[in-house]
């Protein structure tokens, strides 16, 4: 396990620890996990949008 420190305004980190409970360390791992996840889905999806076979799914729904 790797620790990171990192520096956030006194405001958010009031809202981060609210938000956290009694475990902030696993709370914000599991939002910045999140984050990337949500935001691989985006880039995945912009890359079906401009790279992708229209005709693929026709093509597979044909032979099913």
């Amino acid at each position: 396990m790797t620790r990171l420190t990192i520096t956030v305004p006194d405001d958010l980190a009031s809202l981060i620890r609210e938000a956290g409970g009694e475990n902030v360390s696993a709370w914000a791992a599991r939002q910045l996990r999140d984050a990337l996840v949500r935001e691989e889905a985006r880039m995945v999806a912009e890359y079906e949008r401009t790279h992708g076979d229209p005709d693929w799914d026709a093509e597979r729904e044909s032979m099913a």
